[in-house]
Order: structure tokens, then sequence, then C-alpha cells
């Protein structure tokens, strides 16, 4: 019970903010002196500190405790395709985005992770017992074994990034770019945390998904749950099948858009390079007009898939682009609407991720982290 009481009170000052004794106790129900005694508790173990304090009454003041950033919970690797974005992840669930390095050959990563550990560990408050070190990978992930099992995009395959870095110490996670989108979508997003299921689509350089359900990930046998970009969409002439990433990745579509327009467009990441189609698009360009008509198409029959196969109460979109349901959104639903009655569709919520600037797997990541912690304290 006590170890239950502890896990409790971690997850209400990491999930809410900081919080006096007695707001602690009002929330959590526990007796004054459980609460007393548990905030000491886990300050001596370096997992919560003051943070200043409020006026209780005119005359006395209370402190106020939250989530300790005396040292980095997660060391981030955040791997796409053509970069990685290094980041560190703390307690509180806020994170900072370090550096990034060309993801290059499996070699050049490699090297890049050594040393940007060792630059890592210099620079901030590091904690081997306790600080993890998080890879988000795009592709199929034994989360178990702490191996990449398959990553098309990178050509990488039965990667055990464990015995990578057994010679370092640190506790490891491993998942892939869907599965801690979604995860920190129901960390921070209330839609998402109080659903009983969810699906998250991640359009980047691939396409994938992550299923939710009673807010556990559903990962399936062989760790290929919620794969939605390797699903089978259509059968070309020569009869030979096409995957759904074909069509909805976002680096085949600027792949297309290229190779139409004969130059290549505007902008040095992919992010920036699909704003500038966007822009086209939106300028009623020819090109730009004929290619986001079938990616758009192919969004609203893989969205009737989903709906169909899931029928989740919320999807999300996200990934290298975070604001497909805002620019597209209407278009979408309107053709979805054509191809899936009213009341299958009546009440799912589909929106972009709420987080804009980043991809919401690095966030996701240090989620993880959390959530390991408040796991090992009760």
């Amino acid at each position: 019970m006590k170890k239950a009481n502890k896990k409790l009170i971690m997850r209400y000052l990491v999930e809410t903010g900081p919080h006096s004794r007695l707001e602690i106790a009002q929330f959590t129900k526990l007796a004054n002196s459980a609460t007393w005694r548990i905030t000491d508790e886990l300050m001596k173990e370096g997992l919560i500190e003051q943070k200043g304090f409020y006026s209780a009454t005119s005359r006395k003041k209370s402190s106020v405790f939250g989530p300790s950033r005396s040292f980095a919970l997660s060391i981030i690797y955040n791997v796409e395709v053509l970069e990685t974005i290094v980041g560190i992840g703390y307690l509180d669930g806020s994170w900072k985005i370090v550096e990034s390095f060309p993801t290059g050959t499996l070699e050049d990563f490699l090297k890049n992770v050594e040393k940007t550990l060792e630059k890592l560990e210099k620079g901030f408050p590091i904690d081997k017992e306790r600080t993890r070190v998080v890879f988000s990978l795009p592709g199929i992930v034994d989360i178990k074994e702490q191996k990449l099992i398959y990553a098309p995009n990178l050509g990488w395959r039965d990667l055990n990034i464990k015995e990578i870095l057994e010679n370092r110490g640190y506790p490891l996670i491993v998942d892939n770019d869907s599965n801690f989108s979604l995860l920190a979508e129901s960390f921070f997003s209330k839609d998402v945390k109080n659903s009983s299921t969810a699906f998250f689509l991640y359009l980047g350089e691939g396409t994938g998904g992550s299923i939710l359900v009673d807010n556990q990930i559903v990962r399936g046998k062989n760790f290929a749950a919620g794969e939605i970009g390797h699903s089978i969409l259509v059968k070309d002439e020569g009869g030979s099948y096409k995957e759904t990433e074909q069509f909805l990745s976002i680096s085949k579509l600027i792949e297309r858009f290229e190779k139409k327009k004969g130059y290549g467009l505007e902008g040095k990441t992919l992010k920036e390079k699909f704003d500038s189609a966007v822009r086209l698009w939106f300028e009623n360009d020819e090109i730009a007009v004929e290619i986001f008509q079938e990616f758009l198409e192919t969004l609203a029959v893989i969205l009737r898939n989903i709906v169909y196969f899931l029928n989740p109460e919320i999807v999300v979109f996200g990934g290298i682009v975070n604001n497909i349901w805002e620019t597209f959104g209407k278009i979408v639903y309107k053709r979805l609407s054509e191809l899936v009655p009213y009341e299958i569709l009546d009440g799912i919520i589909f929106r972009d991720t709420i987080f804009k600037n980043v991809p919401p797997s690095l966030p996701g990541c240090n989620v993880a982290a959390i959530e390991q912690i408040l796991e090992s304290l009760g």
C-alpha cells in the first residue's frame, strides 16, 4: 500500500505540477501524516524538490513541491531517415533539444551516438542509475529485446541497441516513432488520456501508426500492430501490390512532386519542402493540385479503413508534418463522409498532434522514461 501511495503522489505531481502537501492530501485522500511522510521520502530520494512557497493564510506560508530537475531523466535520440535529433528530458515532463546530426550510415550513426553521449555527460546532470537513454526508431522494434527488427527506409535490420550501449551502463528504452508519439499524446492531452481507443497516424519519411486501447499501447505478438504504412492499398497493372506508405509518405510525395516539376522544391528539410508544395497547392499550381488530390484521396481511404477496423474515439495526425488536419481536414472529412455512413463516423475526433514545432515522438521518449520511473515506485 505504501508503494502504491508513493506512486500516486509522484504521478499527481508529475502530471499536474507543483503542489503543497495539503493539496496533495486533498487530491489523494491520504491522511496528512502519510502525505508528509511520503513527500519526505521522495525528497530524500531526490525525486521531488521544494519549488517555493505560497501564502496559506495571511501569516503562514506553505511549501510547494514538484518533480526534481536535479538530474536529467532521459537522453533522447529521435532517429529519422535524414536527421537524428538529440534531446534531454526531465521528470517534470519538460524536454530540450540540444543538437542534431545527419543520420547517415549505421556506422556514422553509432559514432555520433558515442560522441554526443560523451558531450552530454559533461554538460548535463546525468545520473547513470536514473538517466535513461531512449531511442525512437522509424521501424518495427522489439521492445523486450531492445532491438530494431527492421527499418525499411533506413535499410537497417536486426540492430541490437542493448548490445551496442552495454558498456555505457545506462537503463535503455527503445520503441518506434509512432508508439512514442501516441504515448506523448496520452500523457499530455486529456482527450486521448480519457479515450478507450485512439490511433496515431505518423507521417514522415515513411508512414506509421500506433494503437491505444484503455491507455495501453497495443504492440502485437511481433511488435507490428498499427503499422498502417505496410498495409496493401492497390495492385498495379503489372500485378505488384503497392503499400499505403508509397502514397502517404511525405518523402515520397516530395519525390513525385520534384520529378514532375523537374526541379527541387524550396527548402532544406522535408518539412520545409512540404510547406513549399502546400504553398503551390494554395496557388492552384496544376502539378500541386494533381499530387495533393491523390494524397488526400488516399488519406480518406486509409481513414475509412481505420474507422472500420478499429473504430477509435480519436485519430491524431503528426510526425514530420504536424498540421495536416489543419490544412486539409475539411477536404478529407468531406470525402471520408462519402465513404463512411454518418452513423459510423459520428463523434470520432480527428485532429493534429498538440506538438507543433517538434516531432511528437521526442516528448514521447521522455514520457516513456517517466512511466518507467513511476512503475518502479509501485
